[in-house]
């Protein structure tokens, strides 16, 4: 019954606020469990659910990570789909918050929760003490182009190299001695370790996670200036479609039963 008012108290509310098809970007690489391919992942799961309890439509877009970022920036579209904070993209971005004045992001409306781990060759002397590096000397980490933690290195002083979007790519770099550490994420790289057998007998995870990051759907803010309710709703919506039977039982099956 709780599951039934609300979706029509969200519906109610969306078509109070009709909005145009809303124009969301995902990234073209594989982003296991989240994004596996072209409309398929648990966040696109999470979207659908979504679209279904406000009865509206999202017109998703695949495009690598920075372009993005990028046509969003631009006002080309409304929206990117599991977004970590990062404060440049806070510049032209919304992120959700529990009320409208509030800095403080409501992690209650995220889509889901990512972990990146510290990536080394099984012979390397770096490590990672869950604050800093150690033995790095000039070694670059490499990154996803794109992604927040290369500015979280950044920030903390570390030189980062960024050439590719896939953590296939950059595991490729580590094995050949082009790379001696990488910050990945963990599911994804933990996948394709699995699949790649050469790969695997090569290089290690490190124990210490590096960073643990909310992902959001960010929505730019032309967007929400002009759907400052649809956008509340929809946050909501995802908070609600995340903790569904639906949800939780595609979850089960790509990754386990989850705390």
């Amino acid at each position: 019954m709780k599951w039934i008012l609300l979706c029509l108290s969200l519906s109610s509310i969306c078509q109070a606020y009709a909005a145009p098809e809303i124009k969301l970007c995902y990234e073209d690489v594989s982003v296991f469990p989240w994004i596996i391919g072209d409309n398929k992942g648990l966040v696109i799961t999470e979207l659908h659910l979504v679209e279904k309890m406000l009865n509206l439509k999202f017109k998703l877009i695949r495009l690598p990570w920075k372009r993005c970022q990028f046509e969003a920036q631009s006002g080309v579209l409304d929206g990117i789909i599991a977004a970590s904070y990062n404060k440049d993209r806070a510049v032209w971005g919304v992120y959700p918050t529990k009320n409208e004045n509030e800095i403080e992001i409501e992690r209650e409306y995220r889509l889901h929760t990512d972990t990146f781990f510290v990536f080394t060759r099984k012979d390397s002397q770096i490590k990672w003490d869950n604050k800093h590096f150690e033995n790095l000397g000039k070694n670059l980490v490499g990154v996803q182009l794109g992604y927040s933690v290369g500015s979280d290195l950044k920030d903390a002083g570390y030189p980062i190299h960024a050439s590719f979007t896939a953590a296939f790519d950059i595991l490729k770099e580590l094995d050949f001695n082009a790379l001696n550490v990488a910050v990945l994420q963990n599911h994804e790289t933990t996948k394709t370790l699995n699949e790649h057998p050469k790969l695997k007998n090569n290089i290690i995870r490190l124990k210490q996670p590096f960073k643990v990051a909310d992902q959001y759907l960010l929505l730019t803010r032309p967007f929400y200036a002009r759907n400052k309710e649809l956008s509340k709703s929809i946050w909501r919506a995802i908070s609600e479609a995340r903790k569904s039977q639906e949800y939780l039982k595609s979850e089960e099956a790509m990754i386990g039963k989850q705390d």
